[in-house]
């Protein structure tokens, strides 16, 4: 704002300027530019009316023939005075503001003569009290050019006219919210009539012109500027009101307008019934949930949300969304789509797949056996298995998975090169979506079997089995207003095979391997009925996912005596391949209070089908009368990682 106090600054003394040069010449330049903004600033200063004379020292008249652009005018006559003028003053055509010390009322007696005119681009008309012969006028008292702006947050009284910017607050910029009193009449034909319009929570304000006269706005427009984001529908501002029924129309009257952060609201101008009174209400723009989601699932949950609507009555939750942002949107999406569940599915194959990696590595090609006579090899090995899954291209939330479990096996070799192991995994895991705080807790129970043939230069690997899963699910629907949470327990089962087919050459104590495998895997999740909240909880059938890999990578077998002393290295590479779909997908049916409304069709998160993998086995030192065992497996690719490591004791009779 252009109103401010400043004192004249004595004349900065050349010899000391000099002596400040030869010093250092930074400190001539820190004073140059501290000298050029004290110039820039002392412009702007308090010119004081101190007689009520129409002309003079002292005088208005003299004020604004005195007056610079950003100076303020301030009536400092003692007690009560009225100004009469004797002939139109000047127009004023630069920034000024006008202001009344302490314990001072001026009034200005036009008597007849003309309006005070401003041609300037900033002026604050607060505190101008102006009348002819003591009374209200008939006339325009101030008119404004039609590139003036007319701010303050105070009363101006007089009859105004201005086809320029009529914008209250108690500064010139945008936001700054205020009331203008207008003691008179206006008349603000052809003008721009700006108001900001604020929410910011707990308080809701708005500029307000509010005119004792009559108001005449033919050929005008309203514009209002909102400030904040925490509109809601049915909310309602008034920012003009006029004594008597306002004269003329706005010219976008009918124009409505979007609001910050609410992509389903929209504020219209409103009139009284006697169009005395303008404002805005906030209303619904009856836009789709779709137009601001994005992603398959996110959009089959905004397409419920849409039928929700018009159900009756409609859920507290989609009321309450129609006046969020968009953020409350994305998560109420992501949290009402049941996308964990495929999720499990993917997870689920994924830890088979590393289960029978860890099975492959145990038995084939251990070096270490005698050949010539039959073997019996039992093992025990406990492990842990993390998964990353990073959201997909689909916008389907990713999700971290945990395993610790437990691997029993056992198995004969005997001299003719076959050898049949039958294994069992025990495991306890969770998985947890990320960033919509749904998680499961997952146990499961498998049992299986292998064959190995090996030959001179060539080995074959099959093997199989089936397990069990059990299921509990707990998600958050805390973007949902008056929903807490939704969950279920369910079973699941699956089913797997491997085939691997290698060639063998030797040099030294090393074993090089190139070799092919394919993985097959089944995983069903049986029907799910979920309990929790009655308005979003989901029902489905259940569903099923299968997995079809291939890996073709190099396998090293390393046996004493090596550079590790006693102990036999194995170690593979390769790349990994998914020919089947990477995810699966979920049709649920929302039930609302008991009584289904939709459907929900949900697409679980992609990890990929391409993997650079890597394992890694050490067999060393002796532990419980066995051969202790530390192992390494890992996977990754620009979507997904899955690491694991176990450790045991393998036994040989």
């Amino acid at each position: 704002m252009a109103i401010s106090l400043h004192t004249a600054m004595p004349p900065v003394n050349p010899i000391v300027m000099s002596k400040i040069a030869c010093r250092s010449k930074r400190f001539v330049l820190l004073a140059f530019l501290a000298a050029s903004q004290l110039g820039v600033s002392a412009h702007a200063a308090d010119i004081f009316v101190t007689t009520n004379a129409d002309s003079g020292a002292g005088s208005l008249r003299e004020a604004i023939t005195n007056a610079s652009s950003g100076d303020r005018i301030v009536f400092s006559t003692p007690g009560s005075s009225t100004i009469q003028l004797l002939s139109d003053l000047p127009n004023i055509p630069g920034d000024v503001s006008f202001g009344v010390a302490t314990g001072t009322t001026v009034a200005i007696d036009r008597n007849g003569n003309g309006p005070l005119t401003f041609t300037g681009s900033l002026v604050d008309l607060t505190q101008l009290n102006i009348n002819t012969g003591g009374v209200a006028s008939l006339d325009t008292d101030i008119s404004t050019s039609s590139d003036t702006r007319v701010f303050g947050n105070g009363t101006v009284t007089g009859n105004m006219m201005t086809a320029g910017t009529l914008a209250p607050g108690a500064t010139s910029t945008a936001g700054s919210l205020g009331t203008l009193n207008v003691t008179g009449n206006l008349d603000a034909s052809n003008a721009k009539v700006q108001v900001d319009i604020s929410d910011i929570g707990a308080t809701q304000e708005a500029d307000l012109i509010d005119i004792s006269g009559t108001t005449t706005i033919t050929n005008a427009s309203l514009i209002p500027n909102f400030v904040g984001s925490q509109y809601k529908i049915g909310d309602s501002f008034n920012v003009l009101r006029s004594g008597s029924p306002v004269t003329g129309t706005f010219t976008n009257e009918a124009e409505v307008y979007a609001l910050p952060n609410r992509p389903f609201l929209e504020a219209a101008m409103t009139a009284s019934a006697s169009r005395d009174q303008f404002g805005f209400i906030v209303q619904d723009n009856n836009t789709s949930f779709t137009t601001v989601v994005s992603g398959s699932n996110q959009t089959s949950a905004a397409v419920l949300l849409d039928d929700l609507r018009t159900v009756s009555p409609t859920p507290t939750a989609v009321t309450t969304l129609r006046n969020g942002s968009a953020d409350q949107v994305a998560m109420a999406v992501n949290q009402l789509s049941g996308s964990i569940y495929p999720s499990l599915i993917g997870a689920e194959i994924n830890h088979i797949q590393n289960n029978l990696e860890s099975v492959r590595d145990r038995v084939v090609l251990q070096t270490d056996l005698d050949r010539s006579q039959c073997q019996i090899t039992p093992w025990v090995r406990g492990y842990g298995i993390t998964g990353e899954v990073d959201q997909d291209d689909l916008q389907t939330p990713g999700y971290r998975h945990q395993v610790g479990g437990l691997e029993l096996g056992g198995g004969v070799a005997s001299p003719n090169g076959l050898a049949v192991h039958t294994f069992a995994h025990l495991a306890w895991g969770d998985l947890e979506t990320r960033g919509v705080d749904q998680h499961a807790d997952i146990d499961s129970y498998r049992m299986g079997g292998s064959v190995e043939y090996l030959a001179q230069h060539i080995y074959l690997v099959a093997a199989g089995g089936a397990g069990t899963q059990d299921y509990e699910v707990r998600r958050s629907l805390s973007a949902l207003d008056g929903s807490d949470f939704a969950e279920s327990r369910f079973d699941g089962s699956s089913q797997f095979g491997y085939f691997e087919i290698g060639t063998l050459f030797s040099h030294a104590a090393t074993l090089w391997s190139p070799y092919l495998a394919l993985h097959s895997t089944r995983v069903e999740l049986d029907a799910i009925r979920e309990t929790g909240d009655d308005d979003f909880a989901l029902t489905n059938d259940g569903g099923s996912g299968e997995s079809l890999r291939s890996v073709l990578g190099m396998s090293l077998n390393q046996s004493a005596p090596t550079p590790l002393g006693i102990a036999t290295t194995r170690l593979r590479f390769g790349w990994m391949h998914e020919y089947l779909d990477e995810s699966e997908t979920f049709v649920s049916q929302v039930a609302n209070g008991g009584t289904a409304t939709g459907s929900l069709e949900d697409r679980g998160v992609m990890a990929g089908d391409d993997w650079v993998i890597l394992r890694a086995q050490v067999d060393m030192g002796v532990l419980l009368g066995g051969q202790f065992t530390v192992a390494y497996q890992g996977q990754a690719n620009s979507d997904s990682s899955f690491n694991s490591l176990l450790a045991g004791t393998r036994w040989i009779f």
